[in-house]
């Protein structure tokens, strides 16, 4: 699927960093067009060679997962986002904490439990957990919170009657294709190391059972996995990624698991990362970090616990995935910059972002309102999506860009791109003909004030005419 030249891009990267950042053993995948399209692993683990079927410990890469099952309990009206969560956990700390607070990092609940290193001790229990107090009232200020996933996997766990690692296998793993991720490994792993500063020294780090705040990173799985969960994430690309790619053959995977706008709502940036002395980069959707470097905006997490990191990241335009698991506590480094090697070493190929791939086609009564409509001189292009959802498109770089999704015979919601997210698209006709778009109530016509439509405020009486 790539190149000799990007191939060797690929692993050469792999190399320099595990060289570089002193890694016992490091494993990376590059996914692209909705599949594994590499894997590469260097190093070695206790008297064997790790290879790209070693499964680590992912650590935080544990909460986007927790956070798809939480999204699935929204779609299927189990619970509400916006609802407290004290609504279905009683005992909860925080229970004024809305589910999207919880998911987003705002719920003001302490980043770590009380007591020992839990991340080495582990053994942490719910009553543990009950007792914290929360460090601010909730919905305030990014604070990032292992104990807000935890509350989250107890949730899982109340509302299914089974453990929350059993909810992720049935309802994300298992219909992924994820055959390596679990809460213990599937199959062979690596062995994770503290590796000495300043020598050529490692010590064995301990992996402990987590018990409550297992659902804040206790996941184990291999960057071939992760590739496979963030590409059908994201599920961006010309073909629509993962979707296109595995929706046919995969039974129980694509919109099955979770639909492609509730996907793209976790996606979303909703809360802005504010360190002093840095500019605005990072910010949180549900349960995904949402990055904006060096023009790409990229979707992911990563995670660290004593022995291992690892880290993923999708493009979120053109569905290119990355991701790398290392067996040292000391980490490898951000995988950004092994994005860029795959986008410099072999350009995806065009992608729309407001692509709506589906399994039917609702297009045929939608063709009048493909083209060109005018916002007042601002010429914008309206595409229609397989599944009769709208894309609304300035003509001009850096203009407004939003996604509706089909509600009613002539009507739509916008789903994505922030000025339109929640406003209403309604056709407006003249004797069966779609004469303009009230977006918003901002009128779209078929020309610029197009004189036979009524326009809010009216018509210059002149016309268009030359400037003298």
């Amino acid at each position: 699927m790539l190149s000799d030249s990007t191939t060797a891009a690929l692993s050469a990267w792999t190399s320099e960093r595990r060289r570089a950042a002193r890694v016992p053993a490091l494993s990376a995948a590059v996914g692209r067009a909705g599949r594994v399209a590499w894997t590469g692993t260097v190093g070695t683990g206790v008297g064997t060679v790790v290879g790209p079927e070693h499964a680590f410990r992912v650590g935080s890469i544990t909460k986007p997962m927790v956070a798809v099952a939480v999204l699935r309990l929204d779609a299927a009206g189990a619970v509400r986002l916006e609802d407290p969560v004290g609504r279905y956990l009683p005992d909860a700390p925080a229970p004024d904490a809305t589910l999207v607070q919880l998911l987003t990092h705002t719920a003001g609940l302490p980043a770590e439990p009380a007591g020992a290193w839990w991340e080495r001790a582990g053994g942490t229990t719910w009553a543990d957990l009950a007792a914290l107090a929360p460090l601010a009232a909730p919905g305030g200020q990014h604070h990032y919170s292992n104990v807000g996933f935890a509350v989250l996997g107890r949730l899982l766990e109340q509302l299914h009657g089974r453990a929350w690692d059993a909810v992720l296998r049935d309802e994300v793993w298992t219909p992924l294709g994820m055959a390596a991720t679990g809460r213990v490994p599937a199959g062979p792993h690596a062995t994770g190391f503290a590796v000495h500063p300043h020598a050529d020294l490692v010590h064995a780090e301990p992996v402990a059972g987590y018990g409550a705040m297992g659902p804040a990173g206790e996941v184990w799985s291999t960057p071939s996995d992760l590739v496979r969960f963030a590409s059908w994430l994201v599920a961006a690309g010309p073909a629509g990624a993962w979707d296109a790619a595995h929706d046919a053959r995969t039974p129980g995977g694509g919109d099955a698991v979770l639909p492609l706008a509730a996907r793209r709502r976790m996606c979303a940036p909703l809360v802005v990362v504010d360190e002093p002395g840095a500019p605005w980069t990072t910010a949180w959707g549900l349960g995904v970090s949402v990055h904006h470097e060096d023009g790409v905006r990229s979707a992911g997490h990563g995670g660290s616990v004593p022995g291992f990191t690892a880290a993923v990241r999708a493009d979120v335009v053109t569905g290119d995935v990355v991701a790398a698991c290392g067996s040292s506590t000391a980490g490898f480094g951000e995988v950004t910059s092994l994005l860029r090697t795959l986008a410099d070493a072999e350009p995806a190929a065009a992608a729309d972002p407001f692509a709506t791939p589906s399994d039917h086609d609702d297009r045929a009564d939608l063709l009048d309102l493909a083209g060109t409509w005018y916002w007042g001189p601002q010429p914008f292009t309206v595409r229609v999506g397989a599944d009769g959802g709208l894309a609304l498109v300035a003509d001009r770089p850096g203009g407004r860009a939003s996604q509706f999704a089909r509600t009613g015979p002539r009507e739509w919601v916008g789903t994505v791109g922030g000025y339109w997210r929640g406003e209403t698209l309604r056709v407006v006709e003249r004797a069966g003909r779609a004469v303009a778009l009230d977006v918003g109530t901002f009128c779209f016509t078929r020309t610029p004030y197009d004189p036979d439509v009524d326009v809010p405020g009216g018509h210059d009486a002149a016309g268009w005419r030359p400037l003298r």
